[in-house]
């Protein structure tokens, strides 16, 4: 099939890394084709028209050129450049923890609508001074679940009961909640009635309602005990953003 020489692309700048004297090649995570790496020529010069558009977590909407193994960026036009993010180390952290999670998890070229508008989401919600240890946990339990590998929240995963608040367990190797008779008999964690609820409500609200909570501090530390190990267990190797991240 003939390549299409020309397109555009509404796309999420997620990872860069420069290129000789000026140039660099940035990882769009885009809402039309998913995935992809371009070059950006000339982009580290001062007076580049690219750079507003290609800089670390920019929205934008950007025009591509095919290449021999690299597409071309040959326009940028930010839609949203998200300054607050950038500004703040602790939203930072978290924005490059987001971006790093969806990188690792998606195959190059493989457009899903709904990842990127999960992913444009939480950049707003940290940009609009959400929390970010809530909307992060928020993101974390809906990426997985949207890619089919979030953690069971409702049914016991040894017996399949339905599972109440009180004597929950949490087990990552299974794959979410335990019943206490099954809980009891392998490996699970405990889990507070207030962590579970919260997970609950993590997994069920969508972002722009998680961008206006926030959970107490206890809350976000259990969970981070818990969603942290489950998620690395289903990663291919530990994200380097998360070791800056406080939950």
């Amino acid at each position: 099939m003939r390549r299409v020489r020309a397109y555009r692309v509404s796309s999420l700048a997620i990872r860069h890394r420069n290129l000789g004297e000026a140039d660099r090649i940035v990882v769009l995570y885009t809402r039309e084709r998913g995935k992809l790496s371009a070059v950006a020529k000339g982009v580290r010069r001062t007076r580049s028209k690219l750079a507003g558009g290609l800089q670390l977590f920019s929205h934008a909407r950007v025009q591509l050129a095919a290449g021999r193994s690299l597409e071309i960026v040959t326009q940028a036009q930010p839609v949203h450049l998200f300054y607050h993010v950038r500004e703040d180390l602790q939203r930072y952290a978290h924005a490059s923890y987001a971006a790093e999670l969806v990188d690792v998890m998606v195959e190059d070229q493989a457009a899903d609508p709904a990842l990127f508008d999960l992913l444009l989401s939480v950049l707003q919600g940290l940009d609009e001074e959400g929390d970010p240890p809530t909307l992060i946990q928020g993101f974390q339990l809906k990426v997985l679940g949207h890619l089919g590998h979030g953690p069971e929240v409702e049914s016991c995963v040894g017996c399949g009961t339905r599972v109440g608040t009180r004597g929950a367990g949490f087990s990552v190797a299974e794959g979410g909640v335990m019943c206490e008779r099954c809980g009891g008999s392998r490996t699970a964690a405990r889990v507070t009635p207030a962590a579970l609820q919260a997970m609950r409500d993590l997994v069920e609200l969508p972002m722009e309602e998680l961008a206006r909570r926030r959970l107490t501090g206890s809350v976000r530390e259990e969970l981070g005990r818990l969603l942290q190990p489950f998620v690395e267990y289903r990663l291919p190797w530990p994200l380097r953003s998360a070791e800056f991240l406080e939950m």
